[in-house]
This record gives structure tokens, sequence and C-alpha cells, in this order.
């Protein structure tokens, strides 16, 4: 099937089709096309040069980052893939008791470590319903910086889920979205310090729901999580504890054109909806008391995005634009033993970048990155990569 994905995106990018492939029926409702089919991607070349050797070779993550540098070759390594390609396929059906539905389902090349398919979404929308598996609710998707790195910032709230949600629109700027989302273990780590301490089936669903409200230079979001965090101890049963949290983000355009955006998180028990610390079992650690504390967290970064030269031009779209996007972020995920240190991981993350748009459609950047972290020994380690990308969306 991989295959067969591949050779379809190849033969569709050097076809004479045009950029975007969109099919529709001839017959009409409410003077649009009843059925709307579309096909839509991007090729995305990545390499990087890591000056410190650190393995992770799609992001600078800060917990990948070795404070021990015996334990990871020191020397410099290069490395390029086209994994970040995708490719998504898309509906619109317009109905007259349910108005439009839209079906949407988008991959890429991550699976399998790498060069595999990997679903990225799949969900249908109708009525300001979504159901399916998308950013979850307690994702800011417009608070993502122009950067080539994949995961950036360290508390960036990149989270994929199955989920059911709802938004209410209160008004044209202001809306709520309400969301029942698939819950996860993720508290992994320090198991061995109580060996009696298992994981368990999660029941209950996780609880998220934000506020937005937009204007014509920027935006505001507030949203909250709350999820129950199952575990079985010695004696086999099941327990939980409380995990919840908040995330605070948003954007101003001071101007129409250059960006500025921030994000602030914190919460208890909440690591797995952090880019750099979902999957890594930081969610919570055993309390050598026969049950398990969840690990506090907080966090955040703020971004600049300036649009070098004539910004009139750049607004109007007639002519190809430089770019350069500063970034800062900072995480803290506290030690609930504080033994042999009060946190388990602090770091930051920094990085610039110059990106060349010299189409709407391509896309060319270099950046330079930074990371630095400290354990829960007391012991640091850092990290410099510069990295590269092209990428052509069609």
């Amino acid at each position: 099937m991989k295959y067969f994905l591949v050779l379809f995106l190849f033969c569709f990018i050097f076809s004479s089709q045009a950029q975007l492939l969109r099919i529709n029926s001839k017959d009409s409702l409410n003077g649009k096309p009843k059925s709307t089919v579309y096909v839509k991607g991007n090729v995305k070349v990545s390499g990087f040069v890591d000056f410190k050797g650190i393995p992770n070779e799609s992001a600078v993550n800060l917990p990948s980052i070795p404070t021990a540098r015996d334990s990871v070759a020191s020397d410099a390594q290069y490395s390029a893939d086209l994994y970040q390609s995708r490719i998504a396929l898309g509906s619109v059906l317009q109905t007259e008791k349910l108005g439009p539905i839209v079906g949407y389902i988008e991959g890429d090349f991550y699976g399998n470590g790498g060069g595999g398919f990997r679903l990225r979404h799949a969900y249908i929308t109708m009525k300001n319903f979504r159901i399916g598996q998308s950013w979850s609710a307690f994702t800011d998707v417009d608070s993502w910086p122009n950067i080539t790195d994949f995961d950036g910032p360290a508390t960036g709230i990149w989270v994929r889920s199955a989920q059911i949600s709802y938004r209410f629109d209160l008004s044209n700027q202001n809306s709520i979205m309400v969301s029942v989302e698939k819950p996860t273990e993720d508290f992994s780590r320090y198991l061995e310090i109580d060996e009696f301490i298992q994981p368990a089936n999660q029941s209950y669903p996780d609880l998220i729901a934000h506020y937005r409200r937009n204007w014509a230079r920027g935006h505001f979001q507030f949203g909250a999580v709350a999820r129950l965090i199952e575990f079985r101890n010695e004696d086999e049963d099941t327990n939980t504890v409380f995990g919840g949290g908040i995330n605070l983000s948003g954007s101003i355009l001071p101007n129409g054109v250059d960006k500025f955006i921030w994000q602030a998180a914190a919460g208890s028990g909440i690591a797995r909806y952090l880019v750099s610390f979902g999957g890594g079992g930081w969610d919570a650690v055993p309390n050598l008391q026969g049950g398990i504390e969840t690990v506090n967290t907080y966090g955040g970064y703020v971004s600049y995005q300036y649009y070098w030269g004539n910004k009139l031009k750049f607004a109007e779209g007639n002519q190809s634009k430089l770019s350069s996007t500063l970034v800062y972020g900072y995480v803290h995920l506290g030690n609930p033993l504080e033994i042999p240190q009060d946190s388990l991981i602090t770091g930051s993350y920094a990085s610039a970048n110059l990106y060349w748009h010299l189409l709407p459609e391509l896309n060319f950047a270099f950046e330079g990155i930074y990371g630095y972290r400290t354990d829960e020994f007391g012991s640091s380690g850092d990290d410099v990569r510069l990295q590269f990308i092209m990428e052509y969306y069609f």
C-alpha cells in the first residue's frame, strides 16, 4: 500500500495537472456543487547537521539530549529524509438536512520508524461536530511558529487524538469547543522504583474545552483539560489520580504581516500533551507508598516572524518574500519525590531561521537551533543543529 501511495504522489506532482486536483459533481445544491472531491499534499526535503551527534533525526527534542556524553558519540552527523511529505484526500457533500458534510484523511511517512505511511488526520465534520482523529481541542493550531524543526519548542501542544468534539459559535469572533477524547496512559518511567505499580486500562476519556476569540490582527485561545489516570497497585486493584491543566496562547500581527506568537501551559499529569514528552512516560511517577504522583509541568514560548523588505507588497502577494522567525521556549517538569533533585527535567529551546518564500507553493529555509536541559541528578547537556528544508505544496 505504501508503495502505491508513493507512486501516486510522484506521478501527480510531475503530471500536467493543476497544483490542486478538484473534481466537482455536475449537480448542485444551494448554489454549490453537491459533491466535491480533492487531493492535495506536499513534498518536503528535510536535512540537518547536528554538531553534538544527537541521535534524534526529526527534531531537537530536549529529553533526547544526553547529559552523559559517554553514552552518545559526540562527533557531528548529517542526515536527510522526506518523511515529512504528506498527502491528503478530502470531500464535501452538500445536504439539505445536515448542511455540508466534510470528510478528510491525511498522512505522512513517519510510520514504521520512518518511510512507512502514517495516519495523521481522519475525520468527519457536520453541524459543528468533528468526529474522528484530528488536533486535540487542547491544541491551538495557529500558535505554531514558522520553523523547520519538526517538534519545535518543548511545550508545543501538537496532539492528534480520536475525539468527538462540538464547537459553539457565540459570534463571528468568539467560539467555545468541547471535546471527549481518547485517554492515553503515559507513566512508564521510573516504574522500577516500585515494581508493584503497573499501568491499567484507561476507562475514562479526557475532557477538554477551549475558548477562542479572533480579531483582524490576531487571536487568543484558552484551553483546559481534565483527566483521570488509572493504575494497578500491589493488590491488583485499579486506582485513579487526577490530572489537568491549562493552555493559553495567541498571536498578534502588529503591522498586518509580521507575526508575534506566544504560548503558556501549566498543569499536572499533562506531559503527554507536550510535543517533546508525549509517549515518554512523564505524566506520573511512583510515590513509594503504593501509588503514583502526577508530575507538575509548566512552560511556554514566544516567537516573532519578521518579513524583510516592503511589507505592503508582501501583503498583496505580488513578489517573493524573505522572512525570519526567532523562537525561545522554556519547560520545567517537577519531581514529586524531590530526590535527588526537585525537578525531573528543565530545559530551554532557541532557534532562528531565514525563509525564502519563492512562491506561495515553494519554500526554502535554513535554521539554527540550540537546546539545553538538566536532568533529575542535576547533570546537563546541550545540542547545536543547523537545519534546512525545501518544500513544495500542490
